[in-house]
């Protein structure tokens, strides 16, 4: 049985006044059947009463909500939003919730997968995601997590132009790429491979962008050096230099331990064979 979500009277009423009303019980059974948690579907049916909030003001039609609208929305109004509290406003948060709109409008045929009459960025995104598919074999939700990243990128350095790569420049991936400040490293890795997955796909299609792939941020990862388990003769006589100490022949039954600078201790026996253990500082 559907629990119903609970909505603050201003979603309510931005729900009810749109053209996504006769989804909205709908988009509430789509996350119940995926078990999501209750503050969840909340605080998602909130982000679609954003957008459908937004819908009304720029006077969408139900057949013209597409992927283009949600890239206009989270490019042009999102990050300027003045709408009156509450509201959603967290971008991820609005990415997944109008991810599953968008499903759920194409699965009740209201959304065409692949429009006859679009924007230019809705064409290209087609392509793309059409080559994604038909030639490298992706999964739906990986050709979607990139159509979305990669139409954000046309929204915000082409707009309503035409898509021409000899205008894009090294210093517009690279601000892309990396985001505002605060982005995760992990954020920005994957935005990277996955302009880098669009450029190959350019250059595939005959556009020389040798220049913006070398341009792509590489986040660096880290591996802290450990000790050899065995040491040569030579690294051994090294090492036993570096002290001042002098130790006992390599025939002696004694052992003797000393303190390197680095912090370890050695143990050096007979048969030169050494054991080294840290000490705590």
């Amino acid at each position: 049985m559907q629990k119903a979500i609970i909505l603050q009277p201003q979603p309510r009423a931005w729900l009810e006044g749109s053209t996504l009303r006769p989804f909205v019980s709908q988009y509430g059974e789509y996350l119940q059947r995926r078990r999501y948690a209750p503050s969840t579907q909340c605080a998602y049916l909130c982000c679609v009463a954003h957008f459908a909030h937004w819908l009304t003001q720029e006077r969408y039609d139900l057949e013209a909500i597409g992927q283009g609208a949600v890239m206009r929305f989270l490019s042009e109004h999102q990050p300027a939003c003045a709408c009156p509290d509450p509201v959603r406003r967290l971008r991820h948060e609005l990415q997944a919730a109008l991810g599953h709109l968008l499903e759920l409008l194409k699965a009740g045929g209201v959304v065409m997968q692949y429009p006859a009459r679009n924007s230019a960025i809705e064409q290209e995104l087609t392509r793309f995601d059409a080559h994604m598919r038909d030639v490298w074999g992706l999964a739906d939700n990986t050709r979607r997590k990139r159509c979305r990243v990669v139409g954000g990128f046309l929204v915000e350095h082409f707009g309503e132009q035409p898509i021409s790569m000899a205008t894009v420049s090294a210093t517009s991936i690279r601000r892309f790429v990396l985001g505002k400040q605060g982005r995760g490293p992990a954020t920005v890795a994957a935005n990277g491979v996955i302009i880098g997955c669009y450029l190959r796909f350019r250059s595939m299609s005959g556009d020389r962008v040798g220049d913006l792939k070398a341009a792509i941020p590489r986040v660096a990862h880290w591996r802290l050096a450990s000790l050899p388990e065995v040491l040569t003769d030579a690294e051994i006589d090294e090492l036993l230099s570096s002290f001042d100490q002098t130790f006992p022949s390599r025939n002696s039954p004694a052992s003797t331990s000393a303190s390197s600078p680095s912090g370890w201790v050695m143990r050096a026996r007979p048969r030169r064979t050494c054991t080294f253990r840290r000490i705590s500082p």
